[in-house]
């Protein structure tokens, strides 16, 4: 009986007790209700100040872009002081001063009048140094003047082009901003509105002692609302509950306060908080009536439902909680078949499945009749089934485990990568586990995917630049650091234009713009600036990313520095140019020596004819002048086009160049001053002396031309290098090389000029003041030799000329007999050459020297009459170029024919012969034209007197 009654009282207890819970709930959730539908009444209260602060900083942050945009305010003249005071005038109610501060943080200009304002040092100022520092918008805390007024500071950065040249400052009175924002909001007794900076500061507030200090100094004794001004400072929205004793609450004790606070955004990124706080009693004032009514009606409830519930709970109890408890599966199940992540649960006792929802049955590849009453891990993988073991035993009831990754393995044999986790569940009445899972193979081949792709652009040497719709650098690879000299950190969050060089305009870079905003991919060259300030080529291809939707949101530019291919290009282009005008000058070479030739040949048996006193003889001197220098001009092209066969000598280049120089001084005005540094005293050069003296006088003279109106310095310095400082530029490998360095201090050449000064006939000077070769005769002069020309210039500081050349060891030299006479002979002589001039000449000037002389314009003709033995001679010169038989051929035959016949070859020019060529065809010796008379009659006399040795050696 005792325990009936005890287990009586228990119920009714706990029926009482539930019941009382039950009735105060209603009036739990009115209260709840109310407190939520007063903070919401309080944040839009909030949100409509914090929404007419974002709009009143945002019309002046219009204002300030617009400011710091003109031209007037960027250089500060009076216009833009005008346009200073006018906008103070206008907005003289919300704004104190207007000031302009140059880039070091001085007052320029200030609209505001004062003694000592103009000049002021305000780079000290905490919001003047963040301007400095950062380049962008800033608005200050409040500060107070010593009038005892707030203030805050919008300033705003000015660049002019992209060089901060410094910021626009607007003073704002922060009464204007709390008596029109904040003052309006409504708030009950020991209820205040309070605004915070981002870092802290008091702004506004009905605590005096706590504007412009930190709240966490302030508040330090109250770990609520240090909680409530961390939130406020993270920039967070929301709302919450505060008890704590505030100085407006005096000596009271601590006071319940509802608080709903959210960030006030300013531009530059900047933000404040605001927070309404309001005390319990006036949030619940209307509830009081409501809860004494709602209690009264709870009390006589709850003892007429006792006893009911006394009567019914012993029948009822069982039955209720086993159809809840299979309502609750049911409506369980039914859930979880429509959650888009799989779930199975399995018993704890035997791991036996009791049930799977549609997206596990896909996941598992399975149905559900036959996977109900396997064994869970008859699907997880062998690699992971101790992991999953483990994990499932570590776990305790009401907890979770985190989410894991493991392998399961489906009854097809295909492998899964699922996104696992697990927690105990009672089941059916069953202690079990339920398991939330996810196929995740698919994002683990493309997090895969995306690993290997990053890797591959980091490790590429072509660099990759990655920016956002308006062109801002969000991405750039370790290539892009390698090439352009600037860290990651430097470039992120800017505009690639920070390696702009400045050798493409505007046009070029507005067309490349339209391009790829239109969709299209743009490639081309552009000539960029590293960090360094050094110029580099680029081949970019710049291509635009494009989301799902097909909205382009970023851009990619893979580029790769080509400087190396565009030099490369420059030499293949030079070395073309000289290819064809050497090919030019080989086919005029040949016909122009013919005439000078027969010019000169006459010229000079009429001299050996005329009176030396005659004015005839005069004449003739000046034709055979004007003769010889065609034929040094037709050399100077050879030369130039490294066709010519000129004989090479060792030369001393320091006396050569001190001699060149004595000539060129007495041509050279007073106004040009000559130094000279000749330090390889004894460095000697395989190569022609007129050509390396060539060389010094048009380099010395094209020094000449560029100063010879305000005059200056003409430098010459000659050095001795080693290999390691000349060898990888020379094309010949040797120990040494020199190095002649030619200065001026003239006009220099513009770099459009720069490219085109080595081409041939190519000058800027009026007509008739040069022919444009002389530059490029030294520029083939040098080449011949073995060496190579440079160039440094800049406009209005001169140029400077560098020449490396190969030097060579001492040889000894033979020594040169002086001049002797015409050696003269009586033999017979046949000259052959489809020239009649040439042949007529030569007839002359053999017959001078007493040779009986036969001439012949048909070299084939010849040949046969030799063959026949109808015609006979001592010696036969043959020109080489002929129609039918060339004089190669001419020569080969008539060595077949009589080997002891010496044959002497000539030609204007021709790639094919040479003194090799001729003596193996069985020629004697190679004469050049114009021939020379003393030349001529020399090889003649020496071919001849070599015949006759053989032939009595023979004999």
């Amino acid at each position: 009986m005792k325990r009936n009654t005890l287990f009586s009282a228990v119920l009714v207890f706990v029926t009482a007790t539930v019941l009382l819970g039950l009735f105060y709930l209603p009036y739990w959730s009115v209260r709840k209700k109310t407190i939520a539908a007063f903070d919401n009444e309080q944040m839009i209260l909030a949100d409509q100040a914090i929404k007419g602060i974002e709009l009143f900083f945002d019309t002046y942050a219009k204002a300030l872009r617009y400011f710091a945009g003109q031209a007037a305010i960027i250089r500060l003249d009076d216009s833009g002081r005008i346009l200073m005071d006018d906008f103070l005038s206008i907005h003289a109610s919300e704004l104190s001063a207007i000031s302009r501060v140059d880039a070091a943080g001085r007052i320029l200009y200030t609209t505001a009048p004062g003694e000592g304002i103009t000049g002021k040092d305000i780079s000290e100022q905490l919001y003047s140094q963040r301007v400095l520092e950062t380049h962008r918008p800033i608005i200050s805390d409040v500060f107070t003047t010593v009038q005892g007024n707030g203030f805050i500071v919008f300033a705003y950065p000015i660049f002019d082009a992209m060089e901060y040249v410094g910021s626009i400052n607007f003073l704002i009175p922060f009464a204007y901003i709390a008596d029109k924002y904040l003052e309006p909001i409504r708030v009950a007794d020991r209820g205040f509105v309070m605004m915070l900076s981002s870092s802290g500061m008091g702004l506004y507030g009905p605590m005096k002692q706590h504007l412009g200090h930190r709240v966490a100094e302030c508040f330090k004794e109250e770990p609520e609302m240090l909680r409530l001004s961390e939130n406020m400072m993270n920039r967070k929205q929301g709302s919450m509950t505060i008890k704590a004793v505030l100085p407006i609450d005096g000596d009271s004790p601590p006071v319940t306060r509802y608080a709903v606070y959210a960030p006030v955004n300013l531009p530059g990124n900047n933000f404040w908080s605001l927070v309404v706080i309001s005390p319990e009693n006036d949030v619940l004032a209307a509830m009081r009536g409501f809860r004494n009514q709602w209690f009264m009606v709870t009390a006589v409830a709850i003892c007429a439902v006792l006893l009911l519930s006394y009567l019914l709970t012993r029948t009822l109890a069982r039955n209720r909680e086993e159809k809840n408890r299979r309502a609750v599966e049911e409506q369980l199940v039914r859930l979880l078949d429509f959650t888009p992540m799989g779930i199975i649960v399995y018993y704890k006792n035997d791991g036996k499945v009791a049930y799977v929802n549609k997206e596990g049955l896909k996941i598992l590849d399975e149905v559900e009749e036959d996977i109900l009453g396997t064994t869970v891990f008859d699907f997880v993988h062998s690699d992971s089934r101790e992991f999953v073991a483990t994990r499932l035993t570590s776990l305790v009831v009401e907890q979770s485990n985190e989410a894991a990754t493991i392998k399961l393995i489906t009854p097809g044999g295909a492998v899964k990568d699922v996104e696992i986790s697990s927690a105990l569940f009672i089941f059916s009445g069953q202690a079990s586990f339920i398991s939330v899972f996810r196929d995740v193979t698919e994002e683990l081949k493309q997090e895969a995917t995306q690993r290997r792709l990053v890797t591959a652009i980091e490790q590429v040497n072509e660099s990759v630049v990655i920016t956002d719709q308006t062109g801002l650098i969000e991405y750039v690879n370790p290539a892009f650091t390698e090439t352009s000299g600037y860290r990651k950190e430097e470039v992120l969050g800017r505009n690639p234009s920070l390696l702009s060089s400045g050798k493409q305009d505007r046009r070029f870079y507005r067309k490349l713009w339209e391009t790829i905003t239109h969709g299209r991919v743009w490639q081309g060259r552009i000539v960029n600036r590293r960090k360094d300030g050094e110029l580099f080529t680029e081949m970019a291809t710049i291509s635009p990313v494009r989301d799902a939707t097909g909205k382009i949101t970023h851009y990619v530019a893979v580029k790769r520095d080509v400087s190396h291919e565009v030099d490369l290009e420059k030499k293949l282009r030079q070395a073309q140019k000289m290819e064809a005008i050497g090919t030019l000058a080989g086919g005029i070479a040949h016909d122009f020596n013919n005439i000078l030739g027969a010019i000169l040949g006459f010229a000079d048996m009429a001299l050996l004819q005329s009176d030396p006193d005659s004015p005839a003889h005069e004449s003739l001197m000046h034709i055979r002048k004007g003769g010889k220098r065609a034929a040094d001009l037709v050399q100077q092209i050879l030369t130039f086009s490294r066709q010519s066969s000129t004989e090479k000598k060792q030369i001393a280049a320091t006396p050569l160049i001190q001699e060149s120089l004595q000539l060129l001084r007495a041509s050279l005005p007073s106004t040009i001053t000559i130094h000279q540094d000749l330090q390889a005293k004894d460095a000697l050069v395989l190569a022609d002396a007129t050509q390396l003296q060539q060389i010094v006088l048009n380099l010395c003279t094209n020094a000449f031309q560029a100063m010879r109106e305000h005059g200056g310095e003409l430098t010459l310095r000659l050095e001795e290098l080693d290999f390691k400082e000349c060898g990888k530029t020379l094309q010949l490998k040797t120990d040494t090389c020199i190095r002649l360095t030619v200065a001026d201090t003239g006009t220099g050449i513009d770099p459009a000029v720069l490219e085109r000064i080595f081409d041939p006939f190519f000058t800027t000077k009026e007509p008739g003041e040069g022919t444009g070769m002389g530059l490029s005769v030294v520029h083939g002069i040098i080449r011949d030799i073995g060496g190579e020309i440079s160039v440094d210039s800049v406009p209005g500081s001169g140029a400077t000329f560098t020449v490396l050349l190969p030097s060579t060891d001492p040889v000894e030299q033979e020594d040169e007999g002086a001049n002797s006479p015409l050696p003269m002979g009586t033999e017979h002589i046949l000259v052959v050459d489809d020239e009649e001039d040439i042949l007529t000449t030569s007839r002359m000037m053999l017959a001078h020297l007493g040779y009986t002389v036969s001439v012949s314009k048909d070299p084939a003709a010849m040949l046969e009459q030799i063959k026949k033995g109808t015609f006979a001679c001592d010696l036969v010169v043959t020109d080489q170029t002929m129609p039918h038989l060339t004089g190669l051929e001419l020569t080969q035959e008539l060595h077949r024919l009589q080997p002891n016949l010496p044959v002497i070859l000539c030609t204007g020019y021709s790639d094919r012969v040479n003194e090799e060529s001729v003596k193996n065809v069985g020629g004697v010796g190679l004469l050049m034209k114009p021939a020379d008379l003393r030349d001529l009659a020399l090889m003649i006399r020496e071919a001849l007197d070599s015949r006759g040795r053989v032939l009595g050696s023979g004999s």
